[in-house]
């Protein structure tokens, strides 16, 4: 014996009208690639979209996603899913007319421009229209835009340079052969510059420019046996005397430097400095073109990576065809452990290095490290800025064919380049011998502002 339902069940229909998710499950890709022989080539890819989040305004009826699809989607052949409140029909209404189609999961739709989505209620006697706009990226997340900023008749008598961004300034401390002085200029500018004024006596020495550091928001140097710092470049205040020779690098919670010996030391404070210890031998610290990087690691927020790079004195390492690159974490959590300076070992196997360049600057640009310099020096025969060198691990290696490279109209005939990154993402190149400034930005670096 079997029991059946009686034919009295009732279907309920609603009279909601909302649209409660909207997805692009697939894509169609335009991408380019470049062939053996240098040229580009392009070709398509059917990926997966599902990871892009789109929002609902149920207010203002608009839909959209707030991180744009790839550069290169076709907006045109774009396969979506939608789910509404209590059964309510979607359809998506024509681009010209009032006749609105069905949606179907497996029909590429177009969205190359904003589209009318209209919800039916399952009754059938109301209904909701929202605009759905489908952003996609109408840039190169990995095309890197150089601007020419200005060339300036006095940054252009300056022999070198060392450039910071503070107190939303870009400041360059530069040498003219005998003193070290500064100019500056609004990160929102860079085409006018205007000199700096120190607050204390006596002219800074040559060599000057390169023996001052950034930690958190201040800038350090040693001047007269007295540890110097300031917020803004200009007014200095008097931090105590110290006996230590010059300053070389600095994470957010230290300073590091040479003292008479030539041996590395740290501080917290400025006042009181202790020996860090190094595993290899003093001999291959570098003692010339002196630049450092600090960056947080991705695995634990409590330690630094601090990296030292420079070259060691021509006239004694005359065989030298690299640069020397030592590497420190920096640990402050509560378990903090005191590791020494690392210096990374170049053989003959060592194949992706930095060369020992003439004046080599190197500051932080993202997940990388970017390096350029002049000629190269002692056994070293790289041609003068041929390309920004890039590492992606800490300075262990280096590439060229990364993603930025120089500015196709930069003088190379510069003396020296200066590079420095704002808070905008943005990277400064500022030219010593030429006057020229130049600021560029990776284009997926300027999107993370508009998140």
């Amino acid at each position: 014996m079997s029991c059946l339902k009686g034919d009295d069940d009732n279907t309920t229909y609603y009279s909601d009208t909302a649209i409660s998710s909207f997805a692009v499950s697939n894509i169609v890709v335009e991408k380019t690639t470049k062939s053996s022989k240098g040229t580009d080539s392009t070709y398509t890819v059917s990926q997966s979209a599902s990871s892009y989040t789109f929002y609902i305004d149920q207010d203002k009826r608009e839909i959209y996603n707030p991180d744009s699809l790839p550069y290169g989607t076709n907006g045109t052949k774009v396969l979506v899913s939608v789910s509404t409140v209590n059964n309510g029909v979607a359809g998506l209404k024509a681009l010209v007319g009032t006749t609105v189609t069905a949606i179907s999961g497996t029909d590429s739709l177009d969205f190359s421009v904003p589209r009318t989505l209209v919800v039916r209620s399952s009754d059938g006697k109301y209904s909701r229209e929202y605009t759905v706009k489908v952003n996609i990226h109408k840039q190169n997340g990995d095309d890197f835009c150089w601007t020419l900023l200005g060339t300036n008749t006095q940054m252009a008598s300056f022999e070198a340079f060392r450039a910071f961004a503070i107190d939303d300034k870009i400041v360059a401390f530069g040498s003219d052969g005998t003193n070290t002085t500064a100019m500056q200029t609004s990160v929102s500018d860079g085409s006018s510059w205007e000199a700096v004024t120190f607050n204390f006596n006596g002219l800074l020495p040559a060599d000057m420019y390169q023996q001052i550091v950034k930690k958190g928001d201040r800038l350090y140097m040693i001047f007269n046996g007295k540890l110097l710092s300031s917020a803004d470049g200009s007014a200095w205040d008097e931090e105590g005397s110290t006996e230590m020779k010059q300053l070389v690098a600095a994470s957010s919670d230290k300073l590091y430097a040479y003292d008479n010996s030539g041996e590395i030391q740290s501080s917290s404070d400025g006042a009181s400095w202790t020996a860090d210890g190094i595993d290899s031998d003093v001999s291959l610290l570098p003692t010339t073109d002196i630049n450092y990087s600090c960056s947080v690691l991705r695995t634990n927020n409590d330690v630094e990576r601090v990296v030292l790079i420079g070259n060691r004195d021509v006239s004694t390492y005359e065989a030298d065809t690299t640069a020397v690159i030592w590497n420190k974490l920096d640990d402050t959590g509560n378990y903090a452990v005191n590791l020494p300076w690392a210096y990374y070992t170049i053989d003959s196997k060592s194949k992706y290095t930095l060369p020992r360049l003439a004046n080599i600057s190197m500051t932080t640009y993202g997940d990388y490290m970017v390096a350029l310099g002049g000629k190269g020096i002692g056994k070293c025969t790289k041609a003068a800025y041929s390309q920004i060198y890039s590492s992606i691990d800490g300075g262990l290696t280096w590439h060229d064919e990364a993603g930025i490279q120089l500015p196709d109209n930069i003088n190379k005939s510069a003396k020296s380049m200066a590079m420095v990154t704002d808070d905008k993402y943005h990277l400064w190149i500022i030219c010593a011998g030429t006057g020229q400034v130049w600021r560029g930005r990776l284009n997926s670096m300027g999107w993370q502002l508009n998140k």
